[in-house]
């Protein structure tokens, strides 16, 4: 029964019948659990308050996105892009590319799909570039720099929770692979589109600058708090603090630059702020319990982790199973199910665990139902009426995305050999 229902439950998210948000889907699954008692309101209860760490992070991204949009600071990032690109189509890749990586990092991956995407479809239309390869760029470099820092994929922070993790220990699995997927992957752009990005453009950066930021003096007092947001983000998880609170105190410094440069904007703050969002993490949270309760979580994980021998393969084993579970069933829900049933691995668990991150947050670039930045991307490029199917994604994600896996698992295999 629990099986059944998180199946169908999945199901209604991915295809959303009748245009059912995401969010409802999940939520009248947990719903689902709840009636048939496969969950008791304690045990949904303690789950939801076990993320709170989450909800925070999430709460105070929002927040910190929607004051960086208000003050012009994506606006500028890609004016700025563009003029590094100094004419050259194959450099604009390359500084999409860095821009998205940056953002990604710092701001989590849905920030970069969600805000850089709308900013460069509009510098590339109006440079006259065919605007696919910069657009595909803003989607792949979202879910490939998100293996970067914690903060960069909210799946990385659920991982780092439930193992108590360091900076220093989550870098010593995942800096290396993290630095030669994003290399790796814009290379692999600038080869696929060799021909569209052989184009040049002129672009009067400065002017553009001029045009999209009203106030200098607002950017630049936001662009010092970003700053400082992703030196607390970095030196907080060195330490051992939890994100969430760090993202919330973020979000409270920029509110108060921007009240003092008199440019506090509510509307654009709330445009960014989705309850939606926070429910369809909760309902998924209450379903994974359920597959917890009846025990398949744990027949899952340990069916895969008998497969592999020590360290190394229990890291192989987590990056190919949760890259291929996240293009099935969407990176979040099937991260909670590899955690879940991690707990009996013993000393496995810490391989197995790096592994699922780096799959959950890479293998998603294999289809659009992968993670919730693709599905965002697809929604804001279908608004400025570009017709991207699952199989132009799929086409290109199938060029692109096993040579990243087999990168990270190379990197990250490397790390536990004795």
């Amino acid at each position: 029964m629990a099986a059944a229902v998180f199946g169908l439950s999945m199901a209604a998210v991915l295809t959303r019948p009748r245009g059912l948000p995401e969010s409802l889907a999940a939520a009248a699954g947990a719903a689902v659990m709840l009636l048939l008692g496969l969950v008791t309101p304690l045990q949904a209860g303690m789950a939801l308050l076990q993320q709170w760490n989450l909800f925070l992070f999430f709460c105070g991204l929002m927040a910190i996105s929607g004051l960086a949009d208000a003050a012009g600071f994506f606006d500028a990032a890609g004016a700025v892009a563009a003029g590094a690109a100094r004419g050259s189509g194959r450099l604009l890749l390359v500084t999409v590319f860095g821009a998205g990586a940056a953002i990604t990092a710092f701001l989590s991956n849905d920030a970069t799909a969600l805000i850089l995407t709308p900013v460069v479809y509009t510098v590339v239309t109006r440079l006259r570039l065919p605007p696919m390869p910069y657009l595909f760029a803003t989607t792949f470099v979202a879910d490939t720099a998100s293996v970067t820092l914690p903060v960069s994929n909210p799946i990385n922070v659920l991982v780092i929770d439930r193992l108590h993790l360091g900076l220093a220990a989550y870098w010593s699995h995942l800096l290396g692979a993290a630095l030669a997927v994003v290399v790796l992957n814009a290379l692999l752009f600038l080869l696929v589109y060799r021909r569209q990005l052989a184009q040049r453009f002129e672009f009067d950066w400065r002017r553009a600058l001029a045009r999209s930021v009203p106030d200098r003096a607002h950017l630049r007092l936001i662009c010092a708090g970003l700053a400082a947001i992703g030196i607390a983000y970095v030196a907080g998880s060195a330490a051992g603090v939890p994100v969430g609170p760090i993202a919330l105190g973020g979000a409270g410094l920029l509110a108060l630059l921007s009240l003092a440069a008199r440019r506090f904007d509510a509307g654009r703050v709330r445009e960014h702020l989705s309850l939606s969002l926070l429910l369809y993490v909760a309902g998924l949270l209450v379903l994974v319990r359920g597959l917890e309760g009846s025990g398949l979580t744990a027949a899952l994980v340990g069916r895969l982790a008998g497969l592999a021998r020590g360290d190394a393969g229990a890291a192989a084993a987590g990056l190919v199973g949760s890259a291929v579970a996240a293009n099935v069933v969407n990176n979040v829900p099937a991260t909670l199910v590899f955690l879940s049933g991690s707990v009996h691995l013993a000393g496995l668990r810490l391989p197995f665990l790096m592994g699922t991150v780096a799959g959950a947050d890479l293998g998603p670039n294999l289809t659009p139902v992968g993670s919730l930045s693709t599905m965002l991307w697809l929604v804001a490029v279908r608004r400025r009426g570009l017709d991207v199917s699952a199989l132009d994604y799929l086409r290109l994600g199938a060029m692109v995305t096993p040579a990243l896996l087999f990168t990270a698992g190379l990197a990250l295999v490397a790390t536990f050999r004795p």
